[in-house]
Protein backbone atom coordinates (compact mmCIF):
# COMPACT_ATOMS: atom_id res chain seq x y z
CA UNK A 1 0.00 0.00 0.00
CA UNK A 2 0.88 3.48 -0.83
CA UNK A 3 2.03 6.05 1.67
CA UNK A 4 -1.01 8.12 0.49
CA UNK A 5 -3.32 5.36 1.81
CA UNK A 6 -2.45 5.48 4.94
CA UNK A 7 -2.32 9.05 5.35
CA UNK A 8 -5.88 9.76 4.01
CA UNK A 9 -6.98 6.79 6.65
CA UNK A 10 -5.27 8.75 9.20
CA UNK A 11 -6.58 12.25 8.87
CA UNK A 12 -10.17 11.85 9.60
CA UNK A 13 -8.98 10.23 12.74
CA UNK A 14 -6.15 13.96 13.60
CA UNK A 15 -9.23 16.10 12.18
CA UNK A 16 -11.88 14.17 14.76
CA UNK A 17 -9.14 14.87 17.96
CA UNK A 18 -8.71 18.00 17.26
CA UNK A 19 -12.18 18.95 17.02
CA UNK A 20 -12.45 17.51 20.67
CA UNK A 21 -9.32 19.59 21.63
CA UNK A 22 -11.08 22.51 20.35
CA UNK A 23 -14.46 21.82 22.11
CA UNK A 24 -12.91 21.19 25.39
CA UNK A 25 -10.71 24.68 24.87
CA UNK A 26 -14.05 26.36 23.96
CA UNK A 27 -16.07 24.95 27.20
CA UNK A 28 -13.47 26.12 29.97
CA UNK A 29 -14.59 29.22 31.19
CA UNK A 30 -12.63 32.55 31.19
CA UNK A 31 -11.94 33.29 34.55
CA UNK A 32 -12.99 36.96 35.60
CA UNK A 33 -10.72 39.66 36.76
CA UNK A 34 -10.86 39.54 40.32
CA UNK A 35 -10.54 43.04 40.58
CA UNK A 36 -12.52 44.06 37.72
CA UNK A 37 -15.28 45.27 40.68
CA UNK A 38 -12.86 47.92 41.39
CA UNK A 39 -14.20 51.08 40.23
CA UNK A 40 -11.98 52.47 37.51
CA UNK A 41 -12.31 56.35 39.41
CA UNK A 42 -12.48 54.78 42.77
CA UNK A 43 -11.22 58.05 44.78
CA UNK A 44 -11.55 58.21 48.80
CA UNK A 45 -11.44 60.86 51.00
CA UNK A 46 -11.70 60.65 54.97
CA UNK A 47 -11.06 63.33 57.55
CA UNK A 48 -11.66 62.60 61.34
CA UNK A 49 -12.25 66.12 63.25
CA UNK A 50 -12.49 66.04 67.20
CA UNK A 51 -14.90 68.17 68.81
CA UNK A 52 -14.12 70.93 71.19
CA UNK A 53 -12.73 69.25 74.93
CA UNK A 54 -11.42 65.61 72.99
CA UNK A 55 -7.92 65.91 73.41
CA UNK A 56 -4.68 63.14 74.00
CA UNK A 57 -6.71 61.06 72.08
CA UNK A 58 -4.52 57.27 70.90
CA UNK A 59 -7.03 55.66 68.87
CA UNK A 60 -6.44 57.06 65.27
CA UNK A 61 -10.31 56.94 64.85
CA UNK A 62 -10.14 59.23 67.70
CA UNK A 63 -7.76 62.20 67.02
CA UNK A 64 -7.13 64.51 63.38
CA UNK A 65 -6.68 62.72 60.61
CA UNK A 66 -6.93 62.79 57.13
CA UNK A 67 -6.50 60.35 54.17
CA UNK A 68 -7.03 61.01 50.29
CA UNK A 69 -6.68 57.54 48.30
CA UNK A 70 -6.63 58.57 44.42
CA UNK A 71 -7.93 56.52 41.37
CA UNK A 72 -3.94 55.11 40.62
CA UNK A 73 -3.32 54.06 44.04
CA UNK A 74 -1.56 56.79 45.51
CA UNK A 75 -2.04 57.33 49.03
CA UNK A 76 -2.02 60.43 50.84
CA UNK A 77 -2.14 60.72 55.03
CA UNK A 78 -1.34 62.85 57.81
CA UNK A 79 -1.91 61.02 61.16
CA UNK A 80 0.24 62.87 63.35
CA UNK A 81 -0.72 66.57 63.66
CA UNK A 82 -4.01 68.62 62.27
CA UNK A 83 -3.68 69.87 58.79
CA UNK A 84 -6.12 72.94 57.84
CA UNK A 85 -8.57 72.11 55.56
CA UNK A 86 -8.33 71.88 52.00
CA UNK A 87 -5.11 71.16 51.96
CA UNK A 88 -3.74 67.96 50.62
CA UNK A 89 -1.68 65.47 52.93
CA UNK A 90 1.80 64.26 51.70
CA UNK A 91 2.35 61.13 49.91
CA UNK A 92 2.45 58.00 52.03
CA UNK A 93 2.36 55.39 49.26
CA UNK A 94 1.33 53.88 46.66
CA UNK A 95 -1.50 50.95 46.89
CA UNK A 96 -1.47 47.75 44.49
CA UNK A 97 -4.51 46.61 42.58
CA UNK A 98 -5.06 44.07 45.49
CA UNK A 99 -5.15 46.84 47.60
CA UNK A 100 -7.37 48.60 45.86
CA UNK A 101 -9.93 45.65 45.34
CA UNK A 102 -9.21 45.36 49.38
CA UNK A 103 -10.25 48.75 49.89
CA UNK A 104 -13.57 48.52 47.66
CA UNK A 105 -14.48 45.57 49.73
CA UNK A 106 -14.33 47.06 53.23
CA UNK A 107 -16.41 50.18 51.44
CA UNK A 108 -18.93 47.01 50.42
CA UNK A 109 -19.12 45.42 53.32
CA UNK A 110 -19.51 48.05 55.54
CA UNK A 111 -22.30 49.88 53.74
CA UNK A 112 -20.28 52.56 51.95
CA UNK A 113 -19.99 52.00 48.46
CA UNK A 114 -23.98 52.47 47.57
CA UNK A 115 -24.76 56.00 46.55
CA UNK A 116 -28.72 55.46 47.91
CA UNK A 117 -27.32 55.18 51.45
CA UNK A 118 -24.79 58.40 51.34
CA UNK A 119 -25.83 60.80 53.55
CA UNK A 120 -25.16 63.86 52.02
CA UNK A 121 -23.63 64.89 48.28
CA UNK A 122 -22.73 67.93 49.95
CA UNK A 123 -19.39 69.95 51.03
CA UNK A 124 -18.51 68.06 54.28
CA UNK A 125 -15.82 70.57 55.13
CA UNK A 126 -18.61 73.09 56.56
CA UNK A 127 -19.82 70.23 58.79
CA UNK A 128 -18.34 71.05 62.16
CA UNK A 129 -18.09 68.54 65.39
CA UNK A 130 -20.22 69.19 68.16
CA UNK A 131 -17.71 69.45 71.96
CA UNK A 132 -17.01 66.26 73.07
CA UNK A 133 -17.38 64.16 70.02
CA UNK A 134 -15.74 62.90 67.21
CA UNK A 135 -16.58 63.62 63.40
CA UNK A 136 -15.73 61.57 60.83
CA UNK A 137 -16.69 62.07 57.20
CA UNK A 138 -16.07 59.76 54.12
CA UNK A 139 -16.23 60.98 50.48
CA UNK A 140 -16.69 58.57 48.10
CA UNK A 141 -16.23 59.25 43.96
CA UNK A 142 -16.79 55.80 42.39
CA UNK A 143 -18.30 54.85 38.82
CA UNK A 144 -18.66 58.86 38.28
CA UNK A 145 -20.67 59.41 41.69
CA UNK A 146 -19.61 61.45 44.11
CA UNK A 147 -21.30 60.81 47.56
CA UNK A 148 -20.30 61.32 51.25
CA UNK A 149 -21.21 59.66 54.67
CA UNK A 150 -20.80 61.22 58.01
CA UNK A 151 -20.53 60.26 61.52
CA UNK A 152 -20.09 61.12 64.47
CA UNK A 153 -19.48 59.24 67.99
CA UNK A 154 -17.92 59.91 71.16
CA UNK A 155 -14.68 58.89 72.15
CA UNK A 156 -14.15 55.99 73.74
CA UNK A 157 -17.23 54.15 73.07
CA UNK A 158 -17.89 51.66 70.63
CA UNK A 159 -20.40 52.93 68.13
CA UNK A 160 -20.12 53.37 64.48
CA UNK A 161 -18.10 50.34 64.45
CA UNK A 162 -18.00 50.09 60.88
CA UNK A 163 -16.96 53.57 60.30
CA UNK A 164 -14.02 52.85 62.82
CA UNK A 165 -12.66 50.08 60.84
CA UNK A 166 -13.01 51.75 57.78
CA UNK A 167 -10.89 54.06 59.01
CA UNK A 168 -8.51 51.73 60.84
CA UNK A 169 -8.21 50.08 57.69
CA UNK A 170 -6.92 53.11 55.62
CA UNK A 171 -4.38 54.28 58.33
CA UNK A 172 -2.66 51.03 58.64
CA UNK A 173 -2.67 51.15 55.11
CA UNK A 174 -0.64 54.26 55.61
CA UNK A 175 1.46 53.14 58.23
CA UNK A 176 -0.61 55.26 61.15
CA UNK A 177 -0.94 53.60 64.13
CA UNK A 178 -2.57 54.53 67.57
CA UNK A 179 -0.07 56.65 68.91
CA UNK A 180 0.67 59.47 67.02
CA UNK A 181 4.62 60.16 65.33
CA UNK A 182 4.91 62.96 68.06
CA UNK A 183 3.84 60.73 70.89
CA UNK A 184 6.09 57.94 70.15
CA UNK A 185 9.33 59.58 68.76
CA UNK A 186 12.53 58.87 70.83
CA UNK A 187 15.10 61.61 71.59
CA UNK A 188 18.37 60.30 70.60
CA UNK A 189 20.54 59.37 72.99
CA UNK A 190 23.99 61.37 73.90
CA UNK A 191 27.06 59.58 75.55
CA UNK A 192 29.85 61.69 76.85
CA UNK A 193 32.70 60.75 74.57
CA UNK A 194 35.32 62.80 76.88
CA UNK A 195 37.17 66.03 76.23
CA UNK A 196 37.49 67.42 72.91
CA UNK A 197 40.72 66.15 70.72
CA UNK A 198 40.96 69.65 68.77
CA UNK A 199 41.34 71.47 71.54
CA UNK A 200 44.84 71.29 71.82
CA UNK A 201 44.90 72.22 67.88
CA UNK A 202 43.03 75.56 69.22
CA UNK A 203 44.54 78.76 68.41
CA UNK A 204 46.55 80.00 71.71
CA UNK A 205 45.85 83.42 73.13
CA UNK A 206 48.97 85.87 74.56
CA UNK A 207 48.54 87.26 77.67
CA UNK A 208 50.57 90.77 78.98
CA UNK A 209 51.81 91.45 82.22
CA UNK A 210 49.03 93.52 83.51
CA UNK A 211 46.88 89.90 82.84
CA UNK A 212 44.95 91.42 79.74
CA UNK A 213 44.94 89.90 76.66
CA UNK A 214 47.07 91.60 73.37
Amino acid sequence: MSPGFFARRALPVILAVSALISLGCASSPTPADPLGRVPQDLWLEIAVRPGYGVEDRAKVEERSVRFVLLPDGALHAEADRPLRQGLRPARARRLEREQMADVWGALVSAGFAEVLLADTRGNVDLIQPAAGEVLTTLVVHADGERFAFVRRYKPGDATEEAMRRVVRSIASLAWASDEALAESAELPTRYDAGPDPYARFAPRTETTKEGGQK
